[in-house]
């Protein structure tokens, strides 16, 4: 899908561009946060085209402000970008925050505080009570001219905040605010100049390489905790996966190393794989993503019974059989290039007959089962049954790996 990455300015009353904003778009909606976009990966996809244009280049020589969620500010990448030349504006988290990572988020501020970085709070986050607390920490109080009014200015001037007015859209909308706000932004004052067009292909690839580099390095589900700990976002998705029906703990797992030790080495791995795809792969084609997904979980239930030594790589070959038609890209040659191990591409192109043959058996019951709605009586087709015949596993198991495959992947789909 093509996103673009854009930059407007924001101005001091004195009509001076004092800060650029920079932010991720769709091209069609220049004015609309993609929703489909989870923040944290909005946030390393803007960090990483500043870095690659210059942080003073898309600045102009003035700060870059960007927008992280309170779940993303310990995002290791923004330690990337020149903390004096940097303003963060804060906005609500997607996944909940606990007082523990709340904690944690408190003292990144404070280490960027101390290193120049200025933080911005938009008015209307003020009634959530954990972005109500950072009040203290920021220099700056935002609000849309459709909020305007005199209290805001009036709490801002109390609190001794900047206010920065953006929406401005006409001159009637300007002569209005400008003897109120500090910083002003908005149409009527200067367009959106678009940085760059990109697809979220590359970003996928960037992503996966680091993750399966990881699974080749990791020893133990302990070294795999310690990187999730740092990434608010994956943690959530981890714990709310462990705590799901599929796992059914006896109670609630709240820490990471637990859930990481609950799921194993090898499902770790690849459940991470799964999770780091989701974010991209989910907005190109949702539905061939919930087949991949399926695929790949099946093709681990069938390789746990036929073949165990290749759980792992069975589960991979499900997971990326559809990513040529999602991304539409060459799937060997982009396999090459996330550095995928040689005996998966062999399992694609038929060279490792006994991988391609679990690959097989995988579309075939996906096919079958193409929704779990499908999944409700037990199967009596010939297509079952020649499964049956090719697998040695009779077909009311076929029909379990089949329904909680699907459920699995509806799981991961809507964490």
């Amino acid at each position: 899908m093509s996103f673009l990455i854009a930059k407007q300015p924001i101005f001091n009353r004195e009509g001076k561009r004092v800060v650029f904003e920079v932010f991720l778009r769709k091209r069609e909606r220049m004015y609309e946060y993609p929703k489909e976009v989870p923040y944290s990966r909005a946030t390393y996809i803007i960090i990483d085209i500043i870095l690659e244009l210059g942080m003073d280049k898309v600045g102009e020589g003035e700060k870059v402000m960007i927008n992280v969620s309170l779940d993303s500010i310990i995002n290791k990448a923004i330690e990337s970008l020149n903390p004096k030349k940097l303003i963060i504006e804060i906005i609500e988290p997607q996944i909940p925050v606990g007082e523990v990572v709340y904690n944690q988020i408190l003292s990144t501020i404070d280490k960027y505080l101390n290193q120049g970085v200025l933080f911005s709070l938009d008015e209307k986050h003020l009634e959530n009570e954990k972005m109500s607390r950072l009040v203290d920490k920021v220099q700056i109080i935002s609000v849309d001219i459709n909020r305007f009014n005199k209290k805001i200015v009036d709490f801002a001037r109390s609190k001794s905040k900047s206010l920065l007015i953006s929406k401005i859209e006409n001159d009637k909308d300007y002569n209005r605010v400008v003897s109120f706000g500090d910083l002003f932004q908005g149409r009527y004052l200067e367009s959106p100049i678009i940085l760059k067009e990109f697809q979220s292909t590359p970003y996928l690839k960037n992503t996966l390489i680091r993750l399966i580099a990881l699974a080749h390095s990791a020893q133990s589900p302990k070294e795999i905790a310690d990187i999730i700990i740092t990434d608010v976002g994956m943690t959530a998705k981890i714990l709310r996966i462990v705590n799901s029906a599929y796992y059914s703990p006896i109670k609630e797992i709240k820490s990471i190393e637990q859930a990481c030790a609950i799921i194993g080495l090898k499902n770790l791995k690849n459940l991470l794989l799964a999770l780091a795809m989701n974010d991209y792969v989910s907005i190109e084609n949702p539905e061939l993503w919930k087949k991949s997904l399926a695929r790949a979980i099946i093709a681990q239930k069938i390789a746990e019974i036929i073949s165990p030594q290749n759980t792992s790589k069975a589960y991979i070959l499900g997971l990326f059989s559809l990513i040529d038609e999602i991304l539409n890209v060459d799937k060997i040659a982009f396999l090459k290039e996330v550095r995928m191990e040689q005996d998966i591409i062999d399992g694609y192109t038929g060279k490792n007959p006994h991988l391609r043959s679990i690959l097989d058996y995988s579309i075939a019951l996906e096919q079958e089962f193409s929704s779990p709605s499908d999944t409700q009586e037990y199967p009596q087709e010939k297509a079952v049954a020649n499964l049956e015949n090719l697998t040695g596993i009779d077909r009311y198991t076929l029909f379990h790996i089949a329904k909680s495959s699907f459920e699995m992947a509806d799981n991961i789909l809507k964490v």
